[in-house]
């Protein structure tokens, strides 16, 4: 009985670890403060830590969001932003 129950210990274990390091997903659908405007963002584990541009919708939330290839590069303008 204490043998299933240590099997189980450790398999919940490895598997919460291997959802800590996992990639994070994509922004998009998640909350965003200017609404109706371009922003940039950096997630920590998505687009490999490098900046992204998105819009944030009349409802605040995150759309078409774009990754860039660099960090701390993003620069927003009228209508639109660039990397």
């Amino acid at each position: 009985m204490k043998s299933v129950s240590l099997t189980t210990m450790v398999t919940s274990a490895l598997a919460l670890a291997g959802i800590a390091t996992a990639d994070t997903s994509s922004p998009a659908g998640g909350p965003c403060a200017l609404r109706n405007q371009y922003e940039c963002g950096d997630e920590p584990g998505y687009n490999n830590d490098m900046d992204f541009i998105f819009y944030c919708s009349s409802e605040n939330i995150i759309t078409n969001v774009q990754p860039c290839d660099c960090s701390e590069c993003c620069e927003i303008r009228p209508n639109s932003g660039t990397c």
